[in-house]
């Protein structure tokens, strides 16, 4: 099952894709694409296999995280079996959110 994405998530990713396309150029936001890509297909065959970043004490939902291009992170987590991706970032960037 292909995961749901929030528009935090899809805020997130077309920051970070700016921010990549303007430091490392077009072959870098093209590895950026893939390794999105890649990182949906892994966490669909695996929600559980990616690091945890923390767990939310008022709801019990458990947060992970994976790497996707250099310091470029994803945030998910699953809810009644379905992956959520919540966000993206990267460390090397301002957050404009």
């Amino acid at each position: 099952m292909k995961p749901v994405w929030t528009e935090q998530a899809i805020r997130g990713w077309q920051e970070v894709a700016s921010y990549i396309r303007r430091e490392f150029g077009r072959q870098g936001l093209k590895l950026f694409i893939q390794r999105t890509k890649e990182t949906e297909d892994f966490i669909s065959k695996f929600p559980q296999g990616s690091e945890i970043a923390w767990i939310d004490p008022l709801t019990n939902v458990t947060y992970h995280w994976r790497p996707i291009y250099g310091r470029s992170k994803m945030l998910y987590f699953v809810q009644d079996g379905v992956v959520i991706i919540a966000d993206f970032w990267d460390v090397r960037s301002n957050r404009a959110s």
